[in-house]
């Protein structure tokens, strides 16, 4: 049996990686020239670089083991910070009972109490319904803190109203259940294995980044047997009547035909469809052109210190702040930067095509210099822009009508009895690193099994993600 894997991401070469393990032909592409999709690093000068922040943590044992065995155990552990600025003030998030009574203004304290106190009051009478971001967050939070923080920053992040983003979003990204939640976890801490308790312990790689784990899945994968094809995206997948037969995908500037028995995919579910043919139907197609992606541009500003902040990232949710988000790879790994100066990634999110998708490295330096100079993060002359990177399809936009467009998509999908589908791209699911690694994992055990192991209902509760 020959399985193509079409994605380098976590997921494609997790799976890749157990198939070939089990002495399986797989061959797998990617369009980019490197593995690791968006958990990629690079290296500029004496700098790593990463999309963003990344963790790698997760309660499963088995899982934490494979990414030892993957690194060759070069893993370094690291207890997560992350805080928000708000009300020029840092707030550690998720929100501690104890740091908001030391930070916030007594007077917004209280309206924040009492708006959480009415609020909980009404809804003895008039149930809110969790229909959408703000409609949840309200209810549970009240109107202060939905402003100040939980809306203002959401709205910022995914350039749209509160109103028009599904509550799933919320259920799966705020940890707390609601203020009192919040109080409750401050005083009572959670035991671990709680649902909705925070893992605040994370694995990172010793060298290289983020990216390490690709690198070293690709490697792994090609001593066992497999093939990895960089550079070479998809063209077609051609089918024949419920069966997708030949997988063609292009490399150095002419087209190969790889036959194929099972086809695994990890590159956007939409991209994929579109390579079927015969084609996919009209409504297929408006589906596709309902589901958005939310970009991001990730600026990166070298600094003249050794530290900008113990985080490992920071929120910014005030308005007159274009980034929305820092992180600083040396508080991951000491590898990450040398040890007199630092980097700084400053994200932007936008829509591609707009003006901010558009930025060159001078821009975007001279906007996010500009708001770390406002945090106090940095001195006046001591930063300078470094790189810029883009991801197209970074975090799937969660509309009000996003599963019912997706569910067009799945059933498509679902007709080709050897196709396959999985990983944050392949579901449009805005999971972890962990998930998509077990995702992977899974679709492979069915594949080797001939029964489902279930890779679908990984990270497809309602239980919190951060």
């Amino acid at each position: 049996m020959h399985v193509v894997v079409l994605g380098a991401g976590l997921a494609g070469l997790a799976t890749a990686y157990e198939l070939s393990r089990a002495g399986m032909a797989v061959t797998l592409i990617e369009k980019e020239d490197y593995a690791g999709g968006m958990a990629t690093s690079w290296k500029k000068g004496p700098y790593w670089l990463d999309h963003g922040p990344h963790r790698f943590h997760s309660r499963d044992k088995q899982l934490i083991e494979h990414l030892y065995e993957v690194l060759d155990n070069e893993v370094v552990t690291r207890e997560r910070m992350s805080r928000i600025y708000m009300q020029g003030k840092f707030f550690h998030y998720p929100l501690k009972a104890q740091n908001v009574l030391a930070n916030m203004p007594k007077g917004l304290l209280f309206k924040a109490g009492w708006d959480y106190l009415t609020i909980r009051v009404r809804q003895w009478f008039k149930k809110i319904p969790d229909d959408n971001f703000e409609n949840w967050v309200l209810k549970r939070f009240g109107r202060t803190l939905y402003e100040i923080f939980f809306g203002t920053y959401t709205s910022k992040a995914w350039k749209m109203p509160c109103t028009e983003i599904s509550a799933d979003w919320a259920s799966q990204r705020i940890s707390q259940a609601n203020l009192w939640d919040t109080v409750k976890k401050t005083l009572m801490p959670p035991r671990d294995g709680e649902v909705r308790s925070l893992v605040s312990e994370f694995w990172y790689p010793a060298h290289g980044g983020i990216g390490q784990i690709g690198r070293k899945y690709a490697e792994k994968i090609e001593r066992m047997g497999g093939v990895v094809h960089l550079e070479a995206p998809l063209e077609r997948i051609e089918l024949e009547g419920n069966l997708a037969k030949r997988v063609i995908y292009r490399k150095n500037g002419r087209e190969h035909v790889l036959e194929c028995d099972e086809i695994v995919n990890t590159i956007p579910l939409s991209r994929a469809l579109e390579a079927f043919q015969p084609g996919i139907s009209p409504d297929v197609h408006a589906a596709i052109a309902n589901l958005r992606y939310s970009a991001i541009v990730f600026v990166y500003v070298e600094v003249d210190k050794p530290s900008v902040s113990p985080d490992h990232w920071v929120y910014l949710p005030e308005k007159h702040l274009t980034i929305h988000r820092i992180s600083e790879f040396k508080n991951f790994s000491d590898d990450a930067a040398p040890g007199d100066k630092t980097v700084v990634c400053c994200e932007i999110t936008c829509r591609v095509g707009d003006e901010h998708w558009n930025l060159d490295l001078e821009q975007g330096a001279k906007i996010a210099i500009r708001d770390l100079e406002t945090l106090g993060l940095v001195e006046p002359g001591t930063a300078r822009g470094l790189d810029l990177a883009k991801l197209r399809y970074a975090y799937p936009v969660y509309d009000l009508t996003y599963k019912e467009n997706l569910e067009v998509l799945k059933r498509a999908a679902k007709r080709v009895s050897n196709f396959q589908t999985t990983g944050r791209q392949g579901l449009y699911r805005y999971n972890n690193m962990d998930h998509s690694i077990a995702m992977g994992r899974r679709i492979a055990k069915t594949i080797l099994k001939g029964a489902d192991a279930r890779a679908d209902e990984v990270a497809a509760g309602q239980e919190y993600f951060g």
